[in-house]
């Protein structure tokens, strides 16, 4: 008999998508499936449409909570999984009908911890799948897969949650921060650390949902400021655990102030980083001072080196200079 998988959805506010996500999964060629819909406290008919759909299909398990963000929902679904594999997709993607049984089967034939695939993102039409996915299967030890995760000679990022099968016990209990943005950072990292082996399809099997209404694409706010933490953790984490990679995670924390500064410098005039985020700004412009010597040391791309310069030069002067380019794009 096949292994069980479990599959966590943590469900918010997405009535518009939430059944073409809950379709993608019970179709799934792989038929062995526990599906957790974890209704977030959805303040829309989600949690209505995850009880009918449970009744429907046996597979399928509701868990209905208070919201307490994604992190806490993908939690409480793993406490409850009984599969030897887990997977989470997110309410508003959807899968490839093939996807659980590609990466199942190519986790089991490799002998591998995690096996994770490509993916695509849309608005409202799908492209057709570029030739460069050929479908090829890359192994990486652990090392090799905490590199491209530092983005250390690469810049794709590989941190996401839900576009991998995870053997059961690489995943604990509480294995994403609660009350923090970019969690997957550090769930994902965690996870690694209990790997020898992992397969990357060289195929998009997911498909994401370019939302332009998401945390991430919206102006800056509060809420960026959690990769400050994000980031701490992991340090913290790798200091405990694999002191071995402390030189790479220090690099991606330094990085932080750099990405959050130029954030702001999109977002924000200077007037407004200096109303709002006064003490934040000053604190990351000191701390990206005090280690740019480092960055411009390390396997980076050149122009973001240039940038680390002049940001560290003159910040105000930078946040200027991209306020008339943005009106002048307009």
């Amino acid at each position: 008999m096949e292994d069980l998988i479990s599959i966590i959805v943590p469900v918010y506010n997405v009535e518009k998508y939430i059944k073409k996500c809950i379709d993608s999964i019970i179709n799934q060629t792989y038929k062995n499936l526990e599906i957790i819909l974890v209704d977030d406290g959805s303040p829309d008919n989600c949690g209505k449409i995850c009880d009918e759909y449970a009744e429907k299909d046996k597979r399928i398990k509701v868990i209905h909570k208070e919201n307490g963000g994604l992190s806490d929902a993908r939690n409480a679904g793993i406490k409850i999984a009984r599969g030897c594999y887990i997977g989470f997709v997110d309410s508003d993607d959807w899968i490839d009908k093939n996807m659980y049984e590609k990466l199942y089967k190519t986790l089991k034939e490799k002998d591998a911890d995690i096996a994770c695939c490509k993916l695509i993102r849309y608005k409202n039409t799908i492209e057709k799948v570029s030739k460069k996915f050929d479908g090829r299967i890359v192994e990486y030890d652990q090392r090799q897969y905490i590199k491209k995760f530092f983005k250390i000679d690469s810049q794709e990022c590989v941190y996401y949650a839900w576009n991998k099968l995870y053997k059961r016990q690489v995943i604990d209990k509480e294995q994403y921060p609660i009350g923090l943005t970019s969690e997957d950072v550090v769930g994902t990292y965690k996870a690694l650390l209990k790997c020898k082996k992992i397969i990357e399809i060289n195929y998009p099997y997911y498909y994401y949902n370019y939302n332009p209404n998401s945390i991430t694409l919206k102006d800056f706010s509060k809420k960026d400021l959690d990769l400050i933490e994000i980031w701490d953790q992991v340090i913290e984490i790798t200091k405990k655990n694999a002191p071995e990679y402390l030189l790479m995670a220090e690099l991606n924390r330094y990085r932080i102030d750099y990405t959050l500064l130029m954030r702001m410098a999109l977002k924000l005039d200077f007037l407004q980083i200096e109303k709002i985020y006064s003490q934040e700004y000053l604190e990351m412009l000191k701390k990206l001072r005090e280690h740019k010597k480092f960055l411009l040391n390390a396997p980076i791309p050149f122009s973001r080196k240039i940038t680390i310069i002049i940001i560290c030069w003159n910040y105000k002067l930078f946040v200027n200079v991209l306020k008339i380019k943005r009106r002048n794009f307009k």
